[in-house]
């Protein structure tokens, strides 16, 4: 079965406005899907256990039905029955996506990519092909055994595909670009239903709005990727400081001395966060370098000369830096289901003095919010060389010439305090703002860092987005794919 854009067409024409319960929406995928898919409704005792669990508990959407399909067959079905019976629905592989625009789909059907969960490596090619449901933990032992090395994100637990289609930053990106640059194709179900083979060659149209706008147009069940041969036999230095607070100012001016100038080899990430046994407020930082570890200590060496309250410095496996690296903080930030209001901004420029001023104000939620003290902002800073060297034009990703991000994750626990983190949130975030370095007078964000407030034009840019429209009206007509970050209709 593969629909076309005709049928969906004439299949519009008898959209069933009454409502469809779980149960018997059950009953169709049962007689419907291939014999291995699995279907789980919400009630029932093992559905926790068995479906892909939402990762922030904020703002999340609700589902009648979570269905397990195992073919690109069943993913089409899906699709078209959630058509047909006028059923918000959401495809999830690591369900990491925090963005708020999630809960627009309520009493939906998740579409669980967890049977798509493959890793295939072609050691001679230089390419790695993953379903829908491979996390960054689940390819890089693979990879490391095969001599290879990849772009990873921020976490061990977070689906590749969804972090690749909005772009994918981390800390090989100095040497190797963002995740979707190493892409080679894509095998999805659209939004008309059709599945398609995508690549400079195939659909070459929506190659382009799939790299940075992916989640735009459909169901991405496989990709393949470029890997790449060890980098320093695989090692890479990783050094976690712990800073009082009171040093934050030569610790920005530190990340700010390499603008411009920063080595291929060399990631930075700074975070403020609290802890009552380190005297509260305090800065936690991560640096990694690819080569020698005299090289890598040559380049933090102002830092060790602040003398940290913690340090470790230490040459690890590159397949290790997601879970070893920032004091071990991967294994926390992989608990699903708690409340996170998370906020991001572009920033094209590091500005010490806004980032001081940063620092005071989490420093006073801290006082003021006794239950945001698990809340952290972040700076991450990735060498731009690569990254800049693929022509805007070339992808619908628009932010190739930022040159870090700020990232603010607030945690809580209880959901009536939704609203005071929206405003601890909205008022950093205001902080950053004027000083980013934006040309535009828009909110502009990495889209996978989207709150959910900023717009089509803050995700995708005005330039981006007469392109990114018109692949929309032909690939998803019906706006099917219209709940994480998405484009406005015309």
């Amino acid at each position: 079965m593969n629909l076309s854009l005709s049928i969906f067409h004439l299949l519009s024409a008898l959209v069933v406005a009454y409502a469809q319960s779980g149960p018997e929406v059950a009953s169709y995928f049962r007689k419907h899907l291939s014999n291995t898919s699995t279907i789980y409704l919400p009630l029932e005792s093992n559905y926790s256990l068995e479906t892909t669990q939402r990762w922030n508990a904020f703002s999340a959407p609700t589902y009648m039905i979570s269905v397990k399909p195992t073919t690109d067959l069943d993913v089409q079905k899906i699709i078209e029955y959630a058509f047909i019976h006028n059923i918000s629905f959401l495809g999830t592989g690591g369900g990491h996506g925090y963005s708020v625009t999630l809960d627009t789909v309520q009493n939906g059907i998740e579409i669980d990519l967890g049977h798509f969960e493959t890793v295939s490596i072609d050691q001679n090619a230089n390419t790695m092909t993953v379903g829908g449901a491979v996390r960054f933990a689940n390819i890089t032992g693979p990879l490391y055994d095969a001599g290879k090395e990849f772009q990873v994100g921020a976490c061990s637990c977070v689906g590749i595909l969804g972090a690749t289609l909005g772009g994918g930053v981390g800390s090989y990106g100095g040497l190797h670009g963002l995740e979707m640059d190493a892409l080679k194709s894509l095998r999805m179900v659209t939004g008309t239903g059709s599945l398609i083979e995508v690549s400079s060659t195939s659909h070459p149209d929506l190659w382009w709005g799939m790299r940075g706008a992916g989640f735009n147009f459909g169901i991405v069940t496989s990709a393949t990727y470029q890997v790449y041969n060890f980098t320093h036999n695989g090692q890479a230095m990783s050094a976690d400081f712990r800073f009082h607070a009171s040093q934050n100012a030569s610790l920005y001016e530190f990340a700010r001395s390499f603008t411009g100038k920063m080595p291929d080899a060399f990631s930075i990430d700074i975070a403020i966060a609290y802890n009552e046994s380190f005297g509260g407020t305090y800065l936690f930082a991560n640096f990694i370098y690819v080569g020698p570890l005299e090289e890598g200590i040559a380049l933090i060496q102002p830092l060790i000369d602040l003398e940290p309250f913690d340090q470790n410095v230490t040459m690890i496996p590159w397949k290790d830096i997601e879970t070893s690296s920032r004091y071990g903080v991967d294994a926390v930030a992989c608990i699903k289901g708690n409340f996170h209001s998370v906020w991001g901004l572009n920033l094209y420029q590091i500005d010490v003095p806004t980032l001081i001023a940063a620092t005071n104000y989490m420093d006073a939620v801290y006082a003021q919010h006794v239950d945001f003290r698990f809340a952290f902002l972040a700076i991450d800073m990735y060498a731009p060389r690569v990254i800049e060297s693929i022509p805007d034009e070339e992808t619908a990703y628009p932010f190739r010439s930022a040159i870090a991000r700020f990232l603010l994750d607030i945690g809580f626990s209880n959901s009536s305090r939704a609203a005071a983190a929206s405003q601890v949130g909205r008022t950093a975030r205001s902080i950053f703002i004027p000083t980013s370095g934006a040309s535009t007078s828009n909110i502009e964000v990495y889209v996978n860092y989207g709150h959910g407030d900023e717009g089509p034009l803050g995700w995708y840019t005005e330039r981006k987005l007469p392109r990114l429209n018109k692949l929309k009206n032909r690939y998803d007509p019906h706006r099917l794919f219209s709940h994480y970050n998405a484009l406005e209709a015309d």
